[in-house]
């Protein structure tokens, strides 16, 4: 029996304006990167902080662009993905968040 199960579920603030491309096939995708911080402390009491890609599909991705902006609290749940690629003949890793929903925590 195999048991396989892919879920997050982050909370954090966007570093920057969501971008949006239209694919080929008329697809939409758009990509945020989300500010995490870790829940430990450093020495300093700084927290150290991960910063997430996030991708939306189709009509999401077209809600997250019209509503997302810099600075936004976000809950956002979805599952994680891996990926690679070549370029310049390198195999290069690509983590990454396929959001399945979201939802700003302020105004």
């Amino acid at each position: 029996m195999a048991f396989n199960y892919n879920h997050i579920t982050l909370v954090g603030r966007l570093t920057k304006e969501p971008e949006i491309r239209t694919l080929s096939s008329g697809t939409s995708k758009t990509t945020i990167t989300l500010a995490v911080n870790r829940s430990f402390k450093r020495e300093d009491g700084t927290h150290e902080t991960d910063f997430i890609p996030v991708i939306f599909w189709g009509r999401l991705s077209e809600l997250a662009y019209q509503i997302l902006k810099k600075g936004a609290p976000v809950l956002t749940w979805g599952r994680i993905q891996v990926r690679q690629y070549e370029k310049e003949s390198e195999t290069h890793w690509m983590t990454e968040i396929v959001a399945d929903n979201f939802q700003i925590l302020e105004k």
